[in-house]
């Protein structure tokens, strides 16, 4: 239904109920004609049927006659059983009801037939929702072939919350069988979700049991999802237990439900999931500090990188990180973390007392992340850093950035730097970003460069890769510009 693929139309019988067309669409055309050879009939007997001699008085119908008549002739033809009515609204008085409180008292025999009836709609939000209404009432009835019907919809192209709405109903009544019938898909990414839907709300129910049944869950791979599925509401109950259960886990599946153990502990409480973690042994510290620390730094960032750097003063946090690898590996997580999510943020971070030691390596990263959300700003910010070499470094990075993202924009904003020296640095780099896709026009703009050194080993650059998928071109290039001395064009030429 709604903006589906047409080829839903064409399911296999042995994956989705038949159903049969309505009878009313099939005989409309032909059930007009009666009605219209009777209206015919009566004109001709009136107009024949009467003396000429008739006066205009006697041939004239009042108005209240004429209703009569009117009235008097739909009625005649509905009582013969003849009459054919246009395919009216769905949504109509007259009609079946088709809101979300009927379907849900709906037998399976007339949930089937909704369902047929449901095909000749237009597609739409309309009959999508009502498509959503009948198979959440057929799962209540005949889960598994209702799962199957959503199942093969969503192959051609339904939504896929149109499963796992059925599913997580199975599941409510007999997670074990859902869980068995998810398994089975034949589809990767549909078996992961509804592996996923079923255990969600098989351990909000009772989470010892979904946790016993994932070692005989198949396939293998399924079982990894599975835990990690279960292990939120399992943790629900006590943090500490859960993650002990996790350890006891099988390698793969071990490592996923630790990851989400950790991850629903860290949002609840992050300094006492660190706290935890520090006290394990180093191989688990360093399976799952990364996870801990982009966690938390999402949550709480100064926080977090504090405690990174060893420097918490919040007596909450208990053990303070040791110096080491796993405190890097931590705070590197973290700090990349926040540069993903919040570049501005991070900068803000590092331009403070205590990020200051981390600026100047960080710069890049900062000013292209910047640029892929909001290129003017991580400008703005570039140009306002008082260090040169700290400005060059932000600078490059927003040029060999933008150069990915949108070409012709920054190409004209750096056209539009007044200082050279800054310019030569944005469009060095962004020769080198714009290269590998379109060398040619990298050679173009780098015969821009005012500084000589720089313009032709950039024009040098981008012309061998030019060479490699445009000899000819190339060639014409390198003859013809004047950005190259003669032993440089000879050089590349042989």
């Amino acid at each position: 239904m709604g903006q589906k693929n047409p080829r839903r139309s064409e399911a296999d019988p042995s994956k989705r109920p038949h159903v049969s067309r309505s009878p009313k669409v099939e005989h409309s055309a032909r059930s007009l004609f009666i009605p219209a050879a009777l209206f015919v009939g009566f004109l001709i007997g009136t107009f024949f049927g009467r003396p000429l001699f008739f006066t205009p008085i006697a041939e004239s119908t009042t108005p209240t006659e004429q209703s009569t008549q009117s009235e008097a002739t739909p009625k005649s033809v509905e009582k013969n059983g003849k009459s054919a009515q246009p395919q009216a609204n769905p949504f109509a008085k007259s009609q079946p009801k088709w809101d979300e409180k009927t379907i849900r008292t709906l037998s399976l025999s007339e949930v089937r037939s909704r369902l047929s009836q449901l095909s000749t709609w237009s597609p739409g939000a309309a009959a999508d929702q009502v498509e959503h209404w009948l198979v959440q009432r057929w799962a209540t009835l005949e889960p598994q072939l209702a799962c199957q019907y959503a199942y093969t919809a969503a192959l051609q192209g339904a939504e896929e919350s149109l499963l796992l709405e059925a599913l997580s109903i199975w599941a409510t009544a007999d997670p074990a069988s859902a869980a068995r019938w998810a398994g089975n898909l034949g589809s990767p990414s549909l078996r992961d979700s509804s592996i996923s839907t079923v255990y969600s709300v098989w351990a909000k129910k009772d989470s010892t049991a979904a946790a016993k049944s994932i070692a005989s869950l198949r396939p293998a791979s399924a079982r990894g999802i599975a835990s990690a599925a279960t292990a939120p509401p399992h943790a629900g109950k006590n943090f500490v237990t859960a993650m002990q259960w996790a350890r006891a886990l099988p390698g793969p599946v071990r490592e996923k439900t630790l990851d989400a153990i950790l991850g629903e502990w860290t949002k609840r409480d992050p300094a006492g999931a660190a706290a935890w973690l520090i006290q394990q042994p180093g191989d688990v510290q360093w399976a799952l500090i990364a996870k801990l620390a982009g966690d938390w730094v999402r949550k709480d960032p100064n926080a977090a990188l504090a405690w990174g750097l060893g420097k918490s003063t919040e007596v909450a946090l208990g053990s303070k990180l040791a110096q080491g690898p796993i405190q890097r590996k931590f705070f590197e997580a973290a700090l990349g973390s926040l540069i993903g999510t919040d570049p501005q943020a991070a900068a803000n971070w590092l331009a403070s007392p205590v990020g200051q030691p981390f600026f100047t390596s960080r710069i890049g990263s900062v000013a292209g992340r910047w640029t892929s959300m909001d290129p003017m700003e991580a400008v703005s910010w570039s140009l306002s850093l008082v260090k040169e070499p700290d400005r060059n470094s932000a600078i490059r990075a927003v040029a060999g950035t933008w150069a990915r993202t949108d070409p012709q924009a920054a190409g004209q904003w750096i056209q539009s730097l007044n200082d050279p020296d800054l310019r030569d640095t944005a469009l060095n780099a962004y020769c080198g970003s714009l290269s590998p896709y379109d060398a040619g026009a990298a050679a173009q703009w780098a015969v821009n460069i005012s500084a000589s050194e720089i313009r032709t080993k950039t024009v040098t650059d981008a012309i061998k890769s030019w060479l490699k998928y445009d000899p000819a071109a190339a060639r014409q290039f390198i003859l013809s510009t004047p950005a190259l001395d003669q032993e440089t064009k000879e050089k590349l030429l042989h």
